[in-house]
């Protein structure tokens, strides 16, 4: 249903692709291949990328936030980020 011409799904997370930087992406994947070699390949820490959580408390702090690296979690999606709140704030067996 969402492939059909005209029908823009917001269900499956799929953007139009002709919005897509094709190119730019190749060119920043080549970079980080090159820099990082098969370690940008590997799956990362369960927390997010060390330097990207450094960097969000950075930004943190410059907003009056005081927060350490370990104090932030950097997730692949919403999906799963409400997955974590759910499991984390919810106790089992709680309905809504």
């Amino acid at each position: 249903m969402a492939a059909l011409p005209g029908i823009v799904s917001l269900a499956g997370g799929m953007p139009d692709v002709s919005a897509l930087p094709s190119e730019t992406m190749a060119g920043i994947l080549a970079d980080v291949v090159r820099e990082h070699g098969p370690t940008a390949l590997q799956y990362g820490s369960a927390q997010g990328d060390p330097g990207l959580r450094e960097s969000i408390c950075s930004v943190m702090a410059a907003e009056g936030i005081s927060a350490r690296p370990e104090d932030v979690m950097v997730t692949v999606g919403s999906q799963q980020a409400l997955d974590l709140l759910a499991r984390v704030l919810l106790d089992p067996g709680t309905r809504w």
